[in-house]
């Protein structure tokens, strides 16, 4: 049996030194026929293992009911990954955030009596024990100790409650668990140094911009154990109604060079992001109103479409180089300077047995385009830091039967085979490369041809860097020029029409092969026009079936735990009148209809309100008829855990004027930080406090509701000295509480807690409702699933909900397809019954992806308008790019 172990430097397979280059592959983000696509391209792009989480309640979207086939079948993923040659690396959770719906927790977890989320509580670890026994004994067969490829697996994810009391307990019995059910292999946590630290485990950076300052701290926080960086962001998530995340690929390609000037290990997240089918996007804490978009795009090497981008190809030069030198850089570790800069920026070096890096950075100064240094014997050398700002500088490396590689003024693309030397640079640029003390100077050829010059036994292969984005290793041969190349070199998809060649590692000659004809892109599939095939007659129909309820419940205790439900109040006994609705228990949007015809939206977003919406009451009966969106839950936060659906009771409500009074405080009891918010008192100390007061007199005890949001600084909330909520946030802070016991006749003082340097004028953020009456206390509630049309039925209502159709074909699969919508706002996408998940004409998403395994001849687009809008602008397209990139 093998094993894997680790020094400080490395991982070690059988006492061999692994470097891994790791890049995050979602197969839940991804149908099944789709992965040895993606997969393949993340191989091809320099890649030597993938990382995945594993969203327990993909697996388990009900209780009960496993799920591990077709495109739940992660063994089979992993298996797909270790017969291309890749590692992976596991992510399990059970919290895994990933801004997947409830990072990754079952909806159905909220109906648990007593359940305390991410902590040594009992219920909570009963039922997340039920789904490791299910999910782990399925993969442990796969590690590379049983001749698998799984060579690392995560505890947890992101675990930074550093004071709650039974952190250690939780995270130490995930680890127990992991190895009770069959793991062998080091476990690693990314808990962003939080303390106390996990025993026995590989603490791991996840960072974006500062990840070279996390790498130095890691290194001094953990010297005996190797670097791996288990998150590198190249891009960002997006939500709904905000603007498109991007980073610069050059940019990230340096950034991804300084990490292995740290002597670390790298993992993009993410390389492919993928695709938030369904109803699987989560709720964001950043703002009152931020919801995760259907594309995960992520602005990743590979776009959401599987299309190749400039990121993939820049980063391309940094992969390569880490794989095909991994046995060098496997064995050298973050060392003092032994080059010296003389005219740049930075250079970080590492070292050891076989030798020495050092990777010059401009620190994206782009005007800085070379670098003069000196190497640790006196010579002097410039080198290119172009296209990436960056450039690694081997100094030293004992290569392959006796040959050491004294220094190169170019950036090696790595080492192929026992002596195919592939170095890059600017065409034009003048190389020098010695080896065993022999100097050989040529220059980096420019088009689409490599140069191949005979040294010291060596073949030194010198490539511009532009065609070494576009050299690729396939079945032990070299070939340079195409755009990709599939399983075989007769897979070459050319980059124009000239002709490319391939280098047999073996015999080190050049085959010129003639491309293929370059097919242009067909024009895309017509839709035809869309025909509404049904109308939801839930808010008009007396034919309809509905589930009586006893009470007003979540959706998740509907069975109901994932997008649309229906609901029904029926006022027995309201006094005829005008009354302003109010709906504190209801998330995330409602689409209100009152005695048959359209109220309003209550809850978050555009044209949504969280203020009374008023209704006449007419004398007899009265229906309230919602459609509630459940638009995703809260991947962390102080709302993780939140629950969705109608769940409490409608209430007749007004304004209640307010006027707070604004002083500094003498600071704050402890008492009033929740636990797992304990860590924060530290710096909460060191900040100014700030107290808000404000009398609130009432004659009769009626509950109140406050609310707020864009609010900068932490906040906790007390009513009559008694705690109400605590919002740690110190960005655009929201929340809502509702009182009720806090409440007496007579005079109440409300009191809001602000750290920071708070002004007068952030209160105006902060709304109180007086709930007079609950309107449905003596009503009767009933709930119905949000159902598939069936055709031949009712077509025609106004502002009803509405299912459209349209019709198109299509036989090409090479190009992916997006679907444009416009003329209807916000609802949900189908084609040929896959549910591709929610679409919003709010931005920035404006291009949903249509995988091409769903596709066939004939195509049937069906599509869900929660106001009955139709879609008649909407259109398809071609786009390699995904959804923001042509």
């Amino acid at each position: 049996m093998a094993t894997v172990t680790h020094d400080d430097r490395c991982f070690l397979v059988d006492g061999k030194p692994i470097w891994l280059v790791s890049g995050s592959v979602h197969y839940f983000r991804t149908p099944a026929a789709l992965w040895p696509d993606r997969l393949l391209k993340a191989k091809r792009a320099g890649l030597n293992c993938i990382e995945t989480y594993v969203p327990w309640n993909f697996h388990e979207p009900v209780e009960g009911a496993w799920q591990f086939s077709g495109d739940h079948d992660v063994a089979g993923f992993v298996r797909l990954a270790g017969q291309m040659g890749l590692y992976v690396i596991l992510r399990p959770g059970p919290y895994i955030c990933s801004e997947w719906d409830f990072g990754g927790l079952p909806g159905w977890l909220t109906t648990k009596p007593g359940i305390a989320y991410r902590t040594a509580n009992a219920a909570f670890t009963h039922y997340y024990d039920k789904y490791f026994r299910q999910v782990l004994p399925r993969l442990a067969e796969l590690q590379v100790t049983r001749g698998g490829n799984i060579i690392l697996i995560q505890n947890e994810n992101e675990y930074t409650f550093t004071t709650m009391p039974d952190r250690l307990n939780y995270l130490e019995f995930i680890s127990q668990l992991i190895r009770r059910y069959g793991f062998e292999i080091p476990i690693i946590n990314c808990n962003l140094f939080s303390d106390p630290p996990l025993p026995d485990s590989i603490e791991t950076v996840n960072a974006g911009d500062g990840v070279v300052q996390s790498l130095k701290r890691m290194r001094l926080h953990q010297p005996d154990r190797p670097l791996l960086v288990t998150e590198f962001w190249p891009g960002s998530f997006d939500a709904w109604g905000g603007s498109h995340r991007t980073r610069d690929a050059r940019e990230t390609a340096r950034r991804a060079m300084e990490i292995l000037g740290c002597g670390a290990q790298c993992n993009y997240y993410m390389f492919y992001g993928g695709t938030n089918f369904a109803y699987w996007g989560a709720r964001l804490e950043t703002h009152q109103a931020t919801y995760q978009t259907t594309s995960y795009d992520f602005d990743a090497p590979l776009a959401e479409g599987g299309g190749l981008t400039e990121k993939y190809y820049t980063t391309r030069l940094v992969n390569m180089l880490a794989n095909h030198m991994g046995p060098w850089f496997a064995q050298a570790a973050m060392d003092e300077p032994g080059v010296t800069l003389h005219d740049t920026t930075g250079v970080l070096n590492t070292s050891g047995p076989l030798g020495r890096w050092a990777i010059v950075t401009n620190n994206g100064r782009s005007e800085i385009t070379t670098a003069r240094l000196s190497l640790p014997n006196g010579k002097d050398l410039t080198v290119p830091l172009e296209p990436l700002g960056a450039a690694a500088v081997p100094v030293g490396l004992k290569l392959n039967q006796g040959l050491t590689l004294d220094y190169t003024n170019c950036t090696p693309l790595g080492l192929f085979g026992e002596r195919v030397l592939v170095l890059h640079g600017p065409a034009g640029w003048e190389v020098q490369v010695s080896v065993n003390g022999a100097e050989l100077r040529s220059q980096v050829p420019g088009g689409q041809q490599p140069t191949l010059v005979e040294h010291q036994g060596l073949v030194v292969v010198l490539v511009s860097s532009d065609l070494a984005m576009r050299t690729w290793l396939v079945n032990e041969a070299l070939v340079f020029g195409p755009r990709f190349v599939g399983e075989t070199i007769e897979d070459a998809e050319p980059d124009g029409t000239d002709p490319y060649c391939s280098l047999a590692l073996a015999e080190g000659k050049l085959t010129y092969h003639k491309p293929k004809p370059v097919s242009r892109t067909p024009a895309p599939p017509r839709l035809s026009a869309w025909q509404r095939i049904s109308v939801c007659r839930e808010p008009v129909g007396r034919d309809v079936a509905w589930e009586k309820i006893d009470r007003p419940r979540t959706a998740e205790a509907l069975g109901q735990p994932y997008g649309y439900v229906w609901y029904r109040v029926d006022f027995q006994d309201v006094p005829p009148g005008r009354k302003q609705l109010f709906l504190p228990d209801c998330a995330d949007r409602a689409t209100l209809y009152f005695n048959g015809k359209l109220l309003g939206t209550w809850g978050r977003g555009p044209e949504a309100v969280r203020t009374p919406i008023p209704a006449t009451f007419r004398a007899g009966k009265n229906v309230l008829t919602a459609l509630v969106d459940n638009l995703g839950r809260m991947k962390d936060g102080p709302e993780f855990g939140e629950l969705k659906g109608l769940y409490g009771h409608i209430y007749d409500a007004e304004p209640v004027p307010i006027k707070f009074k604004l002083q500094r405080a003498e600071g704050f009891p402890r008492r009033i930080i929740p636990r797992q918010h304990l860590g924060a008192v530290p710096t909460l100390e060191r900040l100014p406090v700030w107290e808000a007061v404000a009398p609130v007199p009432l004659m009769r005890v009626t509950r109140l509701h406050l609310s707020f949001a864009n609010v900068p600084h932490p906040l906790a909330i007390m009513c009559n000295e008694r705690t109400a909520g605590f919002f740690p946030s110190a960005h655009a802070n929201f929340g809502d509480v509702t009182l009720g016991a806090e409440l007496k006749k007579g005079r109440n003082v409300l009191k809001v807690l602000l750290w920071g340097d708070a002004t007068a004028g952030i209160l105006e953020n902060f709304c109180l409702y007086s709930l007079n009456e609950s309107l449905s206390q003596k009503a009767r509630w009933s709930f119905r699933a949000l159902a598939l049309p069936t055709r031949g039925g009712h077509i025609v209502g106004k502002d009803q909900p509405a299912w459209y159709v349209a019709k198109f074909t299509c036989d090409e699969r090479g190009v992916p397809l997006f679907l444009h919508i416009a003329g209807a706002k916000k609802g949900q996408i189908f084609v040929n019954g896959h549910n591709v998940g929610r679409f919003w004409t709010i931005g920035p998403q404006e291009y949903y992806y249509l995988p091409a395994c769903w596709l066939q001849h004939a195509n049937e687009l069906m599509l869900f308008e929660e106001q009955g809008n139709i879609p008649r602008r909407s259109w398809l397209e071609f786009r390699p790019g995904g959804p923001y990139r042509e």
